[in-house]
C-alpha cells in the first residue's frame, strides 16, 4: 500500500512524505496507482522549482519520496508554490477516492 502524508502547518501546506508500493492482486490496476502517485508527486516537486522559482527540500529514494518547501517565502512565490499544492492535494484525494485498497492518505497539522 502507498502512504502519504500531507503536512500543513498554520494553515499552510509545508510538506509532503510518500512511501511504500501500491501492490497488486494479479490486476494491473496497482501499476496506474503507482504511475498515478508517482507523475502527481514528482511532477509537484519540480514545478515548484520550475514554475515558482523554489527549490524545495527533496529526498527520494526507492518507493520513498519527500519534499518540503521552505519556511519562508516572498510572497508571489507563496502564493503559487500553495496553489500548486493544493493541486497536488485534490489530484492525490481523487486517486485515493478511486483506489482507496492501494493508497492511504493522511492529513497532518492544521
Amino acid at each position: 500500500m502507498i502512504k502519504a502524508v500531507i503536512r500543513k502547518k498554520g494553515g499552510r501546506y509545508v510538506s509532503y512524505e510518500i512511501s511504500g508500493h501500491a501492490g497488486g492482486n494479479g490486476e494491473n490496476e496497482f501499476d496506474i496507482v503507482c504511475a498515478d502517485v508517482s507523475v502527481l508527486s514528482i511532477t509537484t516537486a519540480n514545478n515548484f522549482h520550475k514554475l515558482c522559482n523554489v527549490r524545495p527540500i527533496a529526498k527520494m529514494e526507492d518507493g520513498y519520496l519527500y519534499v518540503e518547501l521552505p519556511i519562508t517565502l516572498p510572497s508571489k512565490q507563496e502564493e503559487r508554490t500553495q496553489f500548486l499544492f493544493q493541486a497536488f492535494v485534490n489530484a492525490m484525494e481523487e486517486v485515493g477516492d478511486e483506489y482507496p485498497q492501494y493508497i492511504h492518505i493522511l492529513m497532518e497539522g492544521n
